[in-house]
């Protein structure tokens, strides 16, 4: 209602030419608590609505961090697991490595274990691309090319060795026995 309006029902009701005012205020009032109820009724729908709303983007978000989240654990795990197959494979070439240069001692035999170099080249550029400790790169080049000669080459193997554990993270440093750090051969080859 306009305010001329309020204004022209007050002087009716004063002078007396509305009668039966009362409902006149009955019916105001119960058209006041339903404009307000409406009111009421439609801020909460126009809240739910951006609630709504609110909601779906922040699902789309969630749902990109899980996949997000998701890829990168699944780089890691591939990266984890190229890592793992390098250092490996690192020390079956060492291992091949050893079983050429050894000289068996006497009436003694070494089982032989080859390696080509194309396998030697994949295994290096593998270590390089994966490890974070750049001394499992240089430890794996000291034994292949002989770069320590005063040192026991099984000295170096079990550096190497508890190197590619730590890169790993499989534990501490083991103290491992330079007479014992590698098998020439065992009964069974024969």
């Amino acid at each position: 209602m306009s305010p001329e309006q309020i204004k022209e029902l007050i002087e009716k009701t004063i002078n007396g030419s509305i009668k039966n005012y009362w409902m006149f205020l009955v019916l105001s009032a119960i058209v006041g608590i339903l404009a307000a109820l409406l009111t009421s009724y439609l801020n909460q729908k126009g809240q739910n609505l951006a609630t709504k709303q609110d909601v779906t983007i922040i699902t789309s978000k969630i749902e990109q961090v899980k996949a997000d989240v998701q890829k990168g654990q699944e780089v890691e795990r591939l990266k984890r697991e190229l890592k793992y197959k390098s250092l490996l494979s690192s020390l079956s070439i060492i291992d091949s490595y050893l079983s050429q240069v050894f000289a068996p001692p006497a009436g003694g035999q070494i089982k032989k274990q080859n390696a080509t170099t194309e396998e030697v080249r994949t295994c290096h550029n593998n270590l390089i691309l994966t490890c974070d400790n750049t001394e499992v790169v240089t430890m794996f080049s000291t034994i292949m090319f002989n770069l320590e000669p005063q040192t026991p080459v099984t000295d170096l193997l079990n550096r190497y060795r508890n190197l590619v554990r730590k890169e790993l993270g499989f534990g501490n440093t083991l103290n491992l026995d330079r007479e014992r750090a590698w098998f020439g051969h065992v009964v069974s080859d024969r």
